[in-house]
């Protein structure tokens, strides 16, 4: 087996007066962690797929801080609570001064303190200072230690104690490899909303093969699923809804029956508790976030409770479970803004930074004029609305991020004090370490909004993204020259720090955030619109028209542009920016969409086009909103990928009889029949409790539904339904997803209407605005064979 990365010297973790044992050396895959009781509890997997279970110990440090009665009087006070190991004065470094403070560190006697602990300081607030004292204790143990999950490690143990261990990998190696994983598979037989035992079985997979176990006898269930723990032994359990839906009920049942199901290798009593899930608003949207059901010493991960495996695959878990030092459980659940946090504390535990319990950083008053001037957010050049040929698109990499490590923006650095008299605006200053070494910034006021960057040392947010950028670009940079099933991974990898890198500017104003502050949130947005200005500037003296520009992105067009002149002209803008400027494409074509509301008004993000590889790339259409039913978005797919093979105006205008003839044959399919009902679902996410809604709207219908039938959705869940003829009680116009078996019609005239939305969405931003006008007319013309009202699940006949 091949280690690549920096090889660092074994260092020890805990001492042993007993040097006579007989020590074990080997290598493992750091592959799960957790506390337990006073020691922290570490699985390996060693190149064969045995498993290893090490224990260490691991006291939890607390600092507090405050005047120096105070906090003597309050370490007396927690040594006679018998909470503490042990007690001792240090210093650490202040994130804001970025100057040393006197605190007293508190080591405590078992992790089963930490709750009781934060209480007492909570009733202390604003006499003491508490630091350090909410970190995760199994990332805090990473972060401590300096050393990260789902990697390979030199080990030493002595009777099932880690004495050693030393990274065969660096956290940021361009390779990972993984040790051999079995694997079972978990899953429900119908629609998850139906429970399991009543009506719903659950479905096992090992080894290709899929067995589907009923679910009369419940205690049978949970013995038979047990057999299938131990005959598997898996390192990964991998479920669709398994989080809320089918463990919680299994470790129900075997409670309640008093039947042992092996989730865990870990043998002790390990405490599991299992809460439900969370309503949270976020961006103007209701998210629904299930709970947890982790594994101790196995994985568990459910497919659908995770965005990250949703979005990178297991690859993608593995290398965000390393770069943000969290056991990869947590990491699979975790949103991209907690894995950004992660590294940061995990940053400023390395530099000694002490980490504040409670944030207490209000955003400094600003007058009406200033918030005008400062909050802006992105810029923004509206397009032209119609179709435009050979249409250049320049997109910044990883703008906000890269602004925030070029001009070394973090909460402690905007505006710093140890600046205040030394550095006048423009004045050129220390932005952090590259390549090359130390580099001068012309940039240290911020434009428009004069804010002052620190030039004396390096903000904790850029050293924490600066990494994370340049594997990014390596992993983008060998996912195009690596074989197809190796660039798969590759790519997997780079999409989930692009989640990552995504958030971190959003947490940057994030009130919230332990290391956000709004003044550099704004900050970025206004070297951001700088920078895209800065390029709209340069383009145009070089004979670019510019078409449209949104935030990070210019479409340009020039009579006689080449790839030559395009890359050539994003060095120059990336010289002059520091920030670099990639070409995403040539279109062949692309069509610019107005607003629904009004045809005169453009939007910035509704779009389509075709590169000149034939990739088709929409934004703002039907087929990209989640609520579309599957029929309607395909059949938008099918007339983008026919207009794909379009080069030039000529071949369009040859392609419009053809796609007028798919769009006569997706209505035919609706008025005919025949098709899934699946097809047809509608999906709508729950923004409020049913009892709430004052209008009966579809959803609202689908809703009670659901709950005559003791199924409970809540806030942030979604609820999928067909639409029904219209006709009857209004409770009959929808019907909820769990129970289309039996269902015999639908609103033709309803799926008609949002076909006609996707057909004309396409035709008219190709052709014009006459087939718009045209194509609306015929929207209104179409009505099914029952009269518009509704159609019958039948058979189509043959030859129809």
């Amino acid at each position: 087996m091949k280690f690549e990365g920096r090889v660092r010297a074994h260092w020890p973790l805990a001492p042993s007066p007993n040097f006579s044992s007989t020590i074990m050396e080997t290598v493992g895959w750091l592959f799960d962690l957790y506390p337990l009781g006073d020691r922290m509890v570490l699985w390996f997997l060693t190149p064969e797929g045995e498993a290893l279970r090490l224990e260490d110990a691991f006291p939890y440090l607390v600092y507090v801080g405050g005047s120096q009665g105070q906090v003597r009087r309050a370490v007396q006070a927690l040594q006679a609570q018998r909470w503490l190991q042990h007690a001792y004065p240090t210093r650490g470094r202040d994130l804001v001064s970025g100057e040393e403070i006197p605190v007293w560190a508190l080591e405590l006697k078992t992790y089963a303190h930490l709750p009781q602990l934060r209480a007492w300081l909570g009733r202390r607030e604003g006499v003491l200072a508490a630091y350090n004292c909410d970190l995760d204790v199994s990332s805090y143990y990473l972060y401590r230690q300096g050393i990260w999950p789902s990697a390979w490690y030199n080990l030493e143990a002595r009777e099932g104690k880690l004495v050693a261990l030393a990274p065969l990998e660096d956290q940021f190696a361009l390779d990972v490899s993984l040790p051999p994983l079995t694997t079972l598979g978990l899953g429900l037989t119908r629609d998850p909303l139906i429970p399991l035992g009543a009506g719903n079985n659950l479905a096992v997979t090992w080894e290709g093969r899929t067995l589907e176990l009923e679910a009369p006898d419940r205690a049978g269930l949970v013995r038979e699923v047990a057999r299938w723990l131990h005959r598997a032994n898996p390192d990964l359990v991998l479920s669709d809804y398994g989080d809320e839906d089918i463990i919680p009920l299994l470790w129900r049942w075997s409670t309640e029956y008093r039947v042992p199901l092996p989730l865990d290798r870990e043998q002790g009593s390990v405490p599991r508790r299992f809460s439900g899930g969370r309503t949270y608003f976020s961006y103007g949207r209701v998210v629904y976030q299930g709970s947890a059901a982790p594994f101790y010493g196995r994985w568990h991960v459910d497919r659908r409770n995770s965005f990250f495996f949703r979005e990178a695959d297991l690859m993608g878990l593995v290398q965000i479970s390393r770069l943000g030092q969290l056991p990869l459980q947590q990491a699979a659940r975790a949103s991209p803004g907690t894995l950004i946090t992660s590294m940061q504390l995990a940053r400023a535990v390395a530099d000694g930074i002490l980490i504040p319990w409670r944030k207490a950083d209000p955003e400094r008053f600003k007058s009406a004029g200033e918030l005008l001037t400062v909050d802006k957010g992105g810029l923004v050049f509206m397009p032209p609305i119609g179709l435009y040929f050979h249409v250049a698109e320049l997109d910044y990499a990883s703008m906000y991020p890269s602004i925030m490590a070029t001009h070394n923006i973090s909460p402690e650095t905007v505006n710093c004090r140890c600046c205040a008299d030394a550095v006048e605006e423009g004045t050129k200053g220390f932005v952090g370490e590259g390549a090359k070494g130390r580099r001068p910034s012309p940039y240290n006021s911020v434009p428009e909004a004069g804010y002052r960057l620190c030039r004396r040392r390096e903000g904790l947010v850029p050293r924490t993204l600066r990494p994370i950028l340049t594997l990014r670009e390596c992993l983008k940079a060998a996912a195009k020259e690596a074989p197809q099933e190796l660039a798969a991974i590759y790519q997997q990898r780079q999409n989930a720090l692009k989640w990552m890198l995504v958030t971190c500017f959003g947490y940057l104003g994030y009130k919230n955030a332990r290391f956000g502050r709004i003044e550099a949130h704004e900050a970025v947005t206004a070297f951001g619109r700088d920078k895209l200005l800065t390029a709209k500037e340069i383009c145009e003296a070089r004979g670019y028209h510019i078409l449209h520009g949104l935030t990070d992105c210019l479409w340009i067009e020039q009579g006689d542009m080449t790839d030559d002149a395009l890359q050539g002209l994003c060095r120059e803008i990336s010289e002059v920016t520091g920030v670099k400027l990639a070409l995403e494409g040539v279109y062949r074509w692309i069509a610019f969409l107005p607003s629904r509301q009004n045809r005169e008004r453009p939007v910035a993000t509704r779009y389509f086009g075709v590169f000149a590889d034939g990739k088709v790339k929409a934004r703002g259409l039907i087929c990209r909103r989640r609520d579309t039913p599957p029929f309607v978005r395909r059949a938008q797919e099918a007339l983008l990928s026919r207009l794909a093979t379009a080069a030039d105006p000529a071949d369009l205008a040859r392609l419009k009889p053809k796609l007028e003839e798919m769009a006569a044959g997706f209505r035919q399919r609706l008025q005919e029949g025949g098709i899934n009902p699946q097809e047809l679902v509608v999906t709508r996410v729950l923004s409020q409790e049913l009892s709430e809604y004052r209008v009966e709207t579809p959803t609202a219908l689908a809703m009670r539904q659901l709950q005559q039938a003791g199924i409970m959705v809540r806030p942030g869940e979604k609820v999928r339904f067909v639409h029904r003829e219209r006709r009857g009680p209004k409770e009959l116009r929808v019907q909820a997803a769990p129970f289309l078996e039996g269902l015999e019609g639908y609103d033709t005239n309803t799926y008609l209407e949002l076909l006609e939305r996707a057909v004309v969405e396409v035709m008219a931003g190709v052709f014009g605005e006459e087939d718009r006008e045209r194509q609306g007319r015929l929207t209104a013309s179409k009505t099914g064979p029952t009269g518009g009202r509704s159609n019958l699940w039948r058979p189509r006949r043959k030859g129809g």
